[in-house]
């Protein structure tokens, strides 16, 4: 699927070769991570290009895919050179959305070839099995994670604590790395939707926010879950989060191929807004997910992709009120053929934590 992807760009720009600089799409190509490489496609060959401090791994990896040879590089554009007249390319596109000005009249002033900047913001929307085999051990690991917080979590931590402990957590459990800064926002901090883990001690009967992700097999999960300390007194945040519930699963249901990401924001922020807290949800519900946290397709107002099976995006709608609180819950969601299906895991009732 990959190569008639990158054939399909060959055809279309009249190219004879992509470049890849970018680590995101050498990983998605070859399944090899590096922080520095060049993979230069054609449709007779493949060749990656790797310096000394990642030659030898790539030459023993097991997971190395499509790639017809490695070539260690101390001067990469005699090498790139070496290639291009040995193919005859003429015209090589390059990532316009990922490569600096200053790198791409390097690439111009180095290489035998004109280079054509070419968006390949779209390339990695469709996953095949192997990534959402990664992405689900990714969301399986999360799920595991909050399932410690649940036991762990009491008045009195701060919000820095929670976020220490759910950090060490995704490693004991065998992910890579997290995937962004863990989000806790707890009481009145949870009207921030992106707030920085702090020293405010949480409390009983706070309303908790929180945003985590992994990484496994170099693949993205990301779960929001808001949970409350001790009761949920609170009335009004708890008709927040039976308003935000709704939202979100009028959102999930409504997804299958055909439909446009605009279209699933539009059902969740009607909803919302219908019970009167529009001004109050202040984000597009979802995004895509993969290699990176945030990918294309959007389920925003511009999100005018389409839906196709193979897209994993999350829905994440929330209501944030300025000095009371904010409630938000998000998912990852595969698109299928037939519609959908969770790739985190369905846990989404309001849990009220009675840890002393």
């Amino acid at each position: 699927m990959k190569k008639e992807l990158l054939n399909k760009i060959l055809e279309e720009t009249k190219s004879d070769a992509i470049l890849f600089y970018s680590p995101q799409n050498r990983y998605w190509f070859s399944r090899f991570p590096s922080s520095l490489g060049y993979l230069l496609y054609t449709k007779q060959k493949t060749y990656l290009f790797l310096d000394g401090r990642y030659i030898t791994a790539a030459r023993e990896s097991e997971l190395l895919n499509n790639v017809d040879e490695l070539i260690e590089f101390g001067s990469v554009f005699e090498l790139l050179n070496e290639k291009i007249k040995a193919h005859n390319i003429k015209n090589i596109v390059f990532e316009s959305d990922w490569v600096f000005v200053k790198e791409a009249k390097t690439f111009e002033n180095k290489l035998n070839a004109d280079l054509h900047p070419y968006d390949f913001t779209d390339l990695r929307m469709i996953k095949d099995e192997w990534e959402v085999e990664q992405i689900k051990k990714a969301c399986e690991i999360t799920h595991k994670v909050f399932l410690d917080v649940l036991d762990f979590v009491k008045p009195g931590m701060t919000e820095l604590e929670l976020a220490r402990f759910v950090s060490d957590n995704f490693l004991k459990h065998g992910a890579e790395k997290l995937s962004f800064d863990t989000i806790v926002a707890s009481g009145e901090n949870g009207s921030k939707p992106h707030a920085v883990p702090s020293e405010r001690v949480m409390k009983e009967g706070d309303f908790v926010t929180l945003d985590m992700g992994c990484y496994y097999g170099g693949y993205c999960s990301d779960q929001t879950r808001t949970f409350v300390l001790g009761n949920d007194n609170n009335q009004k945040l708890k008709e927040i989060y039976d308003i935000v519930h709704t939202s979100q699963q009028m959102g999930i249901e409504a997804i299958k191929p055909g439909v446009f990401g605009h279209e699933i924001h539009k059902i969740c922020f009607d909803y919302i807004e219908s019970k009167g807290y529009g001004k109050y949800f202040t984000h597009g519900t979802g995004h895509g997910i993969g290699i990176e946290i945030h990918e294309a397709p959007n389920n925003a107002p511009s999100g005018n992709i389409a839906l196709t099976p193979g897209m994993c995006v999350t829905v994440e709608p929330g209501i944030y009120i300025p000095g009371v609180g904010g409630v938000r819950i998000e998912d990852d969601i595969l698109v299928t053929k037939d519609g959908y299906e969770y790739l985190t895991n369905d846990f989404r009732d309001l849990q009220i934590v009675k840890n002393k």
